[in-house]
């Protein structure tokens, strides 16, 4: 079933997260997100090293999107970071709705991370 968004015009038909698609690792060239190429190769490599299900989403790059507070946070610590979570529908409502194999996947990898 194809997902149909609220803001089809901030859409990117071709880079869609739908639930199910286990952990994604947020990445925005405007750096609106904290992700950068080191921390996703380290989250890609446990993900890979356990098949743990993960995908990758940038917003487009000619419309604005939302940020994170891990760019914000990682401006003022000097660590590595990395934007990572689970699909969401309706992310900030009352009854957000996500998958249960997505948080499954979510726990296995924070695990691998800290037991690293």
């Amino acid at each position: 079933m194809p997902f149909i968004p609220n803001h089809g015009e901030k859409c990117d038909i071709k880079n869609q997260i739908m639930m199910g698609d286990g952990v994604a690792i947020k990445l925005a060239a405007s750096q609106a997100y904290a992700t950068d190429a080191t921390s996703t190769g380290v989250i890609e490599g446990i993900c890979r090293a356990l098949d743990i299900p993960y995908k990758k989403f940038s917003n487009r790059s000619d419309v604005k999107g939302g940020s994170t507070l891990g760019s914000i946070s990682s401006a003022l610590l000097t660590m590595r970071t990395v934007d990572v979570g689970v699909p969401m529908l309706a992310m900030h409502s009352a009854r957000e709705l996500m998958g249960v194999k997505d948080q499954e996947a979510l726990v296995r990898l924070a695990e691998a991370f800290f037991k690293a």
